[in-house]
């Protein structure tokens, strides 16, 4: 068990190394794309929740 838990710790550590030069140098263009994305998410479920209201004070209004 000590010696899983030191390669999951070894292996943590290499992937950080890896993985942190990376997001340093795409972070300029992946930080306005996933806050596009989450504009248009909200935009999309936004859109959605209006028309399910209208829909349903339009039939409240028929009745």
């Amino acid at each position: 068990m000590l010696v899983l838990s030191g390669l999951i710790l070894a292996a943590t550590v290499i992937v950080l190394t890896i993985a942190t030069p990376l997001l340093v140098i795409f972070s300029p263009v992946l930080v306005p794309a996933l806050v596009t994305v989450g504009l248009l998410t909200t935009g999309f479920l936004a859109s959605g929740g209006f028309g399910i209201a209208a829909i349903t004070v339009l039939s409240w209004i028929y009745r």
